[in-house]
């Protein structure tokens, strides 16, 4: 009997296994711990046995970079936080003259502006007056001089404290999942204003694909968190009121800081028509947003002419 458990675990372990590991990657997605070049080496190994021994999910456990810069995308996607350890020296190049350490950088801060709960954190144990390089002083001048929400520098000395401030900061909870798809335009509105979106999207689909939602009352969907997967998915994002003024400000204001605010990939519009006359007075000012007021039968087109802005942008 003992013979056949242990013969039924080597033809087993090689199947199971990998599927065990993607499953608990998906179930508890945890820190992505960065690669380093050869001298921070072995702060890297110290800082991964803290953050193991305080319970926090870390990963790769490899000691060294191999080379392949698949492997780091791969890991972040599995991630819902990467952890950066930077040093006094920039650093061993890549083939595109980065270091290993900047690159992944970049890469994680590219995951932050797709996704919004997504966390970066940067811990440099050092005086940036005792940083001698000069590209490492650039490296870490440009992330001081551009930290947004979701991304947290610290020089605390102690591995330890950095594993409790990433314990409290990290969040583990398993967002619902909805049925995103791909598209150009995200069009929102709330129910009062049916008839008017649903001529509007008509009119717009047409000429460019558009997905819309029409926010109801009293519904248990969780429409805050629809919101920020559609849009992670969309080119440009749509707040139509008419009657719902006091309900679409608001709106925008709370969507735009969960998707990153002014680091968000997808800009807002928030259009509303100028009948009623009270409407005129509604207007959100940040950065990735326009508001407009314009005429009911001239949305549609400005709807369109701010789609083909984004485009230009993006060229």
């Amino acid at each position: 009997m003992t013979i056949f458990i242990e013969n039924l675990r080597q033809h087993l372990f090689p199947i199971i296994n990998p599927i065990y590991l993607l499953l608990q990657t998906l179930i508890m997605a945890g820190i992505y711990l960065a690669f380093n070049s050869n001298h921070l080496l072995e702060s890297r190994t110290q800082l991964l046995n803290t953050l193991v021994k305080s319970g926090l999910q870390s990963f790769p456990s490899d000691l060294e970079f191999n080379g392949n810069t698949g492997v780091i995308q791969q890991n972040l996607d599995a991630a819902n936080a990467s952890l950066h350890i930077l040093g006094l020296n920039y650093g061993a190049l890549l083939m595109n003259n980065q270091s290993i350490e900047h690159y992944q950088y970049l890469a994680a801060l590219e995951k932050l502006k797709q996704d919004p709960e997504f966390r970066l954190f940067v811990w440099f144990p050092f005086n940036v007056n005792d940083i001698q390089d000069e590209a490492q002083k650039q490296f870490i001048a440009e992330i001081r001089n551009n930290i947004v929400s979701g991304i947290n520098f610290s020089n605390t000395p102690s591995a330890i404290q950095l594993a409790d401030d990433l314990r409290l900061s990290v969040k583990t909870n398993q967002k619902q999942s909805f049925d995103i798809k791909d598209t150009d335009v995200f069009l929102v509105y709330n129910q009062l204003d049916d008839f008017e979106a649903a001529e509007v999207a008509d009119m717009l689909s047409d000429i460019i694909p558009v997905e819309k939602l029409n926010i109801v009352q009293d519904s248990d969907l969780d429409y805050s968190e629809f919101c920020v997967q559609q849009i992670g998915k969309s080119k440009l994002a749509v707040v139509y009121f008419k009657e719902s003024a006091d309900w679409a400000l608001p709106f925008t204001q709370q969507i735009w800081k969960k998707i990153g605010g002014a680091s968000s990939h997808t800009p807002i519009l928030l259009i509303g028509d100028e009948d009623p006359e009270t409407n005129m007075n509604v207007k959100f000012k940040a950065p990735k947003v326009v508001s407009l007021i314009v005429a009911g039968e001239l949305i549609p087109l400005e709807i369109k002419v701010q789609f083909d802005k984004v485009l230009e942008s993006a060229v």
